[in-house]
């Protein structure tokens, strides 16, 4: 019975150790990047014509540095560089967006199992930079760009791979924002808000804790 309950307590400590605890710090690091070629066939009953161009191009890379100021609740500040590239109309020019963005954000780890945690993640986005919109082969317009945006990951996951190193998913987002484009010689901007509840986009992070 004594050898039992010393195999119990045993369990109980390693698995409160493998658990988030509060002091604990981590970095991250993550990068995404998404393009491709739509086709477009037509045929007018006598002959078939073909267009190929490029689709939206976007590409991402950003840190994070997490500290847990209780057990479970960690505060989170990232900070990174997006860009997006489009296409205009049906012709082969592009708008291209550059920013630098700063993200805090807060989570809360709830055990599932023995090194797997859920964690739902409430955050801040804002991201500033610059606009480029090409008129012509020769030509372009430049602007100043900016956002904001405030998000819910509702479907979020890490799984703790060992004391050092765990992996996080998340499926699945709500946001809410607004994104502006702003002449750089006068006071005239163009300005969209946004809301968004995203199904089927994913990210994955890889954290190191110190």
């Amino acid at each position: 019975m004594k050898r039992i309950i010393v195999i119990c307590i045993a369990t109980l400590s390693c698995l409160s150790m493998s658990a988030q605890q509060k002091g604990d710090m981590y970095i991250a690091a993550s990068a995404s990047a998404s393009f491709g070629v739509q086709g477009t066939k037509t045929f007018d009953g006598v002959s078939t014509e073909g267009m190929r161009r490029p689709t939206a191009t976007s590409a991402s890379a950003s840190a994070e540095f997490g500290f847990f100021v209780v057990n479970h609740l960690r505060l989170a500040l990232g900070i990174g560089v997006p860009y997006l590239s489009s296409p205009i109309g049906e012709t082969y020019h592009r708008n291209r967006t550059v920013a630098f963005l700063v993200n805090p954000n807060v989570a809360y780890y709830i055990r599932l199992a023995d090194g797997l945690y859920y964690t739902p993640e409430i955050g801040f986005a804002y991201q500033v930079g610059a606009y480029k919109e090409e008129l012509s082969a020769q030509t372009s317009y430049n602007a100043n760009y900016g956002s904001w945006q405030v998000y819910l990951n509702y479907l979020a996951l890490e799984y703790k791979i060992n004391r050092k190193f765990a992996l996080g998913v998340g499926i699945g987002a709500v946001s809410y924002g607004a994104a502006h484009v702003k002449d750089k010689a006068s006071a005239a901007y163009v300005k969209n808000e946004m809301l968004n509840v995203n199904l089927n986009t994913a990210s994955v992070h890889v954290r190191f804790y110190l």
